[in-house]
């Protein structure tokens, strides 16, 4: 699939990158669709990050955005209190739905014709849409969360939506009978909630800690400890290793099985990550910092200066900064 030249600018965002989203493999490589505060959603090269095109928001954030399997389709949405679909290849915004508050996060099956929709606000809603239906009236409204919601998923075939949310709930929502049909509560809010390429595993960061949350049975497969406090988490494709980052700019690379570190990088303007996604082929680890870059970590390349911190080396290095 090539991709027209849609205008806007082609350094990086203005503000933060608070969202990633690669598409699968287009035959020719994937395409990486970011989500800026500054207003825009960015369309890069999903290997080298050279800048393809621009979908504008007119001075408002963006604050979630996500792909179709085959990137042809773009969701997202922003402080304006609007989802918006898009036609990627054209440039073209199919669907602009008004919702009452912020939209915080979004996410499309992988054929691409539904998609759900979670708000902040005092009466936050989780809502179900058919992009095939011309009105764009809901399928279906989950209600239960007492805070805005943060991120969402669909999972278990797109029968269910997994949500995260500032009432430090992680709730399951049947999408027939739009009931929750499970829900863990964490001492934090979750910082990151992904669910793995392969549909049966999710990521859940919050406060120092790291679980991966088996979906079908809703159990904890595992829960790591770190040293420092998480803000951005996720899975490698082949879940042979996971990668944290955190508030300092530094990205941790660690073995699944074991938990041993194995790489670590350090962003040298020291901003916040904000955002990390492995490529679908688990070659690239996308990096989305606060002061609007995204860096692509290559993996298996020497190309990066990497440090060899271990946890009690960062651990000292974080009580020193905040001292």
């Amino acid at each position: 699939m090539s991709l027209p030249d849609m205008g806007g600018i082609g350094d990086g965002h203005a503000d933060a990158v608070v969202e990633l989203a690669f598409s699968r493999d287009l035959g020719s490589g994937f395409v990486l669709a970011s989500a800026g505060l500054d207003g825009q959603v960015m369309l890069r090269n999903g290997y080298t990050a050279a800048w393809i095109g621009s979908l504008r928001r007119q001075g408002m954030s963006v604050w979630s955005v996500a792909l179709g399997e085959d990137g042809k389709i773009l969701a997202s949405g922003g402080g304006d209190c609007t989802a918006r679909v898009w036609d990627v290849v054209l440039g073209r915004q199919l669907a602009k739905i008004p919702h009452p508050d912020t939209v915080a996060s979004v996410d499309l099956n992988r054929q691409a014709n539904r998609l759900v929709t979670g708000c902040l606000g005092p009466a936050p809603l989780v809502t179900l849409f058919d992009l095939q239906c011309l009105d764009k009236t809901p399928l279906m409204v989950f209600g239960g969360h007492h805070r805005g919601v943060r991120d969402l998923a669909f999972c278990l075939d797109n029968r269910c939506v997994l949500t995260s949310s500032y009432d430090r709930t992680v709730k399951m929502w049947d999408c027939l009978s739009g009931e929750s049909a499970r829900s863990i509560v964490l001492p934090h809010h979750a910082k990151a909630l992904e669910l793995h390429h392969g549909g049966d595993m999710v990521t859940i960061a919050y406060g120092r800690s790291l679980i991966f949350l088996d979906c079908k049975q809703f159990e904890v497969l595992k829960h790591r400890k770190m040293a420092y406090k998480v803000t951005a988490a996720t899975l490698h494709p082949n879940k042979e290793s996971y990668v944290c980052g955190n508030s300092m700019g530094y990205v941790y690379k660690y073995e699944y099985s074991t938990d041993a570190l194995l790489l670590s990088y350090f962003y040298d303007n020291g901003s916040e990550i904000s955002f990390l996604r492995f490529s679908p082929d688990g070659e690239v680890c996308a990096i989305g910092t606060t002061n609007g870059s995204i860096v692509m970590w290559l993996q298996n390349m020497d190309k990066w200066n990497i440090y060899g911190l271990s946890d009690e080396d960062f651990e000292k290095e974080e009580e020193e900064s905040t001292s």
